[in-house]
């Protein structure tokens, strides 16, 4: 699943580690599902009219979905999240054809499950 793929990983910002510290201490990382969190994705597919929508945290060396639909793992790999681009320029990320897009057309969430097409992130901090 996640082998090896062109698209270049993003780099590390150079506030990482105050990122990561903070992360930590919100304490927010591998806590229970909230209704209030997946409410919010569940009304993003509604309105969207996309099958999956996610709220994540980027720590170290994955991304958390801390809610989730039309997903059903809980986790993946930093190396092939579209969010760890996020992540490092700080600002929103739009992606309209995945299979198309030079950076995203091989990474393993594309060529594989979830068969990701479309990514759109707004960073949350």
């Amino acid at each position: 699943f996640f082998g090896f793929y062109a698209m270049a990983p993003a780099r590390r910002r150079s506030d990482e580690a105050e990122r990561l510290e903070w992360l930590r201490k919100a304490a927010i990382l591998d806590t229970p599902q909230e209704k209030e969190y997946d409410d919010i994705t569940q009304m993003l597919c509604r309105i969207s009219g996309f099958p999956m929508a996610l709220v994540s945290l980027v720590d170290d060396t994955r991304q958390w979905f801390k809610a989730r639909t039309g997903l059903k793992v809980p986790e993946t790999s930093r190396v092939v999240s579209f969010c760890d681009h996020v992540v490092e320029n700080r600002k929103p990320l739009i992606v309209l054809n995945a299979e198309a897009h030079p950076s995203f057309c091989d990474n393993p969430l594309v060529t594989g499950e979830p068969g990701m097409r479309c990514y759109i992130g707004y960073p949350i901090i």
